[in-house]
């Protein structure tokens, strides 16, 4: 079995997503407020109330369940 290398690719193989941004916000190429969500894909982050059934079914649908 291959070992991840990176934390990257360990929280990969778990099904971490990612904001599509990360790169470039991390790169300095762009702000936090324009950081798309992980979760919601909006930016500023538009996702229902942390803990909420609504926000529970959207971590759902992220990740392909349901």
């Amino acid at each position: 079995m291959d070992q991840p290398k990176t934390a990257k690719e360990a929280l990969d193989k778990l099904g971490a997503k990612w904001s599509p941004d990360l790169d470039a916000f991390a790169c300095g190429q762009i702000d936090a407020s324009k950081v798309r969500c992980a979760l919601c894909a909006n930016a500023p982050c538009q996702c229902p109330e942390f803990g909420t059934p609504e926000y529970f079914a959207l971590i759902e649908k992220r990740h392909g369940h349901k």
